[in-house]
């Protein structure tokens, strides 16, 4: 009859096995889901197309600017000419303080523009760069995962020839008991005996019966309470 022990340590390499499909699974799973990259397209191109119908008003603004400069020299040429005559130059003074006030504030303006200028442009850079870190993120995480997929065959194989070894060794029909421990225990046929006498897998406190026969280390022992093979070390 196999021994405990011998179930046990193929049950650790099952376990292994386990934990090695589950992780391949998580990371078939990711790579299937691919990139995780927001779509910020559409809010990149809105800023970009504010950005630009700001910056044709801002240039309009500027010829405005421009001609008025040009007006103003002119009436301060008259106005400090000394050929105007004094209603003229009063007429003339309105003329240049109104084209000041106008140029004020189309610098105001015009510097309030740039303002909003840049901010739209910065938007639409943070979303394009929001995409190309998302994307440059993904390259590097898919060939982790690739790499790791690849370790994973090889730790599998390992273990499934590990497996097949030690499971040649034993008798078909303790096998046979163990697998289908296995497929109703949640995957634990071997239960461990901690030094409390209690079944590891339920936490049931054990008999004094059944850890008297526990001491013949050849003999399978179930947990009365969860059927499991126990196995004290």
């Amino acid at each position: 009859m196999t021994t405990p022990r011998e179930l046990y340590n193929l049950q650790v390499i099952d376990h292994r096995i386990d934990s090695i499909d589950t992780e391949r699974n998580r990371a078939e799973q990711r790579l299937a889901a691919g990139v995780n990259r927001p779509d910020l397209t559409d809010e990149a191109e809105r800023h970009s197309s504010r950005a630009l119908a700001i910056a044709d008003n801002i240039h309009n603004r500027r010829e405005e600017a421009e001609r008025l400069r040009e007006r103003l020299a002119g009436l301060e040429s008259r106005l400090y000419s000394g050929n105007t005559s004094r209603r003229d130059l009063s007429a003339i003074q309105r003329e240049v303080d109104s084209a000041r006030y106008q140029i004020g504030q189309l610098d105001d303006t015009i510097l309030e523009q740039e303002e909003e200028q840049r901010t739209h442009e910065e938007a639409a850079q943070s979303a394009l760069t929001q995409m190309q870190d998302a994307e440059d993120q993904w390259q590097g995480a898919e060939t982790e995962l690739n790499g790791r997929l690849s370790a994973l065959a090889r730790e599998r194989e390992e273990a499934e020839n590990e497996r097949q070894s030690l499971a040649s060794t034993l008798p078909g029909a303790d096998l046979q008991r163990y697998e289908r421990l296995r497929r109703n225990k949640a995957g634990t046929a071997i239960a461990l005996v901690d030094n409390g006498r209690v079944c590891v897998s339920c936490r049931m406190t054990l008999t004094t019966n059944v850890m008297r026969q526990l001491r013949d280390k050849s003999r399978q022992v179930p947990c009365s309470a969860c059927g499991r093979i126990l196995y004290q070390p």
